[in-house]
């Protein structure tokens, strides 16, 4: 059974859809001023776990970088957010 790892990941799979979404984008939808602090306990973590993907995963710091979710977040997020 997949599992999210931390509770900020939790929340970034939670308000994330289909769509790939730029950082301001999901600072915007998880309440997040600092971009350190997306960065550092929502992005890293996530992208960790797998929970996410990057839209040019071989150029990590790509200008227009933007990211959506994974189909296993996805499947979590059906089985467990109603």
């Amino acid at each position: 059974m997949y599992c999210l790892s931390t509770v900020q990941v939790e929340k970034l799979v939670v308000v994330m859809n289909d769509d790939y979404v730029d950082v301001p984008e999901m600072m915007k939808l998880c309440g997040i001023v600092r971009r350190k602090t997306m960065q550092d306990s929502y992005i890293a973590p996530t992208l960790t776990d797998g929970s996410i993907e990057r839209k040019y995963p071989e150029q990590p710091n790509h200008p227009k970088q933007m990211y959506r979710l994974s189909e296993k977040a996805k499947s979590w997020k059906e089985l467990y957010v109603f």
